[in-house]
């Protein structure tokens, strides 16, 4: 009865203060509960959750939880970002790299891998975030200047297994991955490329991605590079799947 009580002035006065009421005491309680004051209701609230603060800890936990997951929606709403996959596939996995770091580069196997199993169960989508070094912005503009001849994952995967981004060494790898070259270099002066990686940089800074790797897997969130974590985050999306 306590309990109820609890609860119901609760909701009494999280009902007043939405609309309106809470500036004075004439909000109309529950018949179940006699009609108190607004110190009084506060006290029974203080009290409450003194006595059951994993209530707060509840709470908070379910915010960050469904902040994760509309930051994942608006972190997928965007078509013009590199892609491996089905776009209706039912997983989907974020990644924020720069090619000149380390654990994107040992991270890059596993990345891969995903989108190429699974019966096209897996997505991709690939957020070019350079942060670490001046030529990090160049590496990443000749990836999504590959992309507009199709050749997006062939560039990527050479990028990451590459520690020289000088123009010369670009242009080789270009080669190498058969790009036309003429035009791969008109598409890498084009500012709309500069646009689209101000805009990722937006999107880390909303996410809170602070560091490189850092992975969205159908909202669930990971910064750095962890397999046994990654492998749990993908096996925990496939069970929902199921479910």
């Amino acid at each position: 009865m306590r309990l109820k009580t609890i609860c119901a002035a609760m909701v009494m006065l999280l009902a007043a203060a939405c609309s309106g009421q809470a500036k004075q005491t004439e909000a109309k309680a529950p018949d179940s509960v006699p009609k108190m004051s607004k110190a009084e209701v506060r006290a029974i609230i203080k009290e409450y959750l003194l006595e059951n603060p994993e209530i707060l800890v509840e709470a908070f936990t379910e915010l960050d939880r469904r902040r994760t997951e509309e930051s994942f929606v608006r972190l997928t709403s965007h078509h013009n970002d590199p892609s491996i996959g089905p776009d209706n596939a039912p997983i989907t996995i974020v990644e924020f790299f720069d090619y000149n770091c380390g654990y994107c580069k040992a991270a890059n196997d596993w990345v891969i891998k995903q989108a190429a199993s699974k019966n096209s169960q897996v997505r991709v989508v690939f957020k070019e975030f350079p942060i670490l070094r001046e030529d990090s912005s160049v590496a990443a503009r000749a990836a999504l200047a590959a992309e507009r001849q199709g050749k997006y994952r062939e560039m990527h995967i050479a990028l990451m297994k590459s520690h020289d981004f000088t123009a010369e060494h670009l242009e080789q790898i270009a080669k190498s991955v058969g790009l036309n070259i003429d035009k791969w270099k008109q598409d890498m002066a084009d500012p709309k490329f500069i646009e689209h990686i101000d805009r990722v940089h937006r999107e880390a800074a909303e996410a809170g991605v602070e560091a490189t790797p850092g992975f969205f897997i159908n909202g669930q969130t990971l910064q750095g590079f962890n397999e046994q974590r990654l492998d749990g985050m993908m096996k925990t999306a496939r069970d929902k799947l199921k479910s």
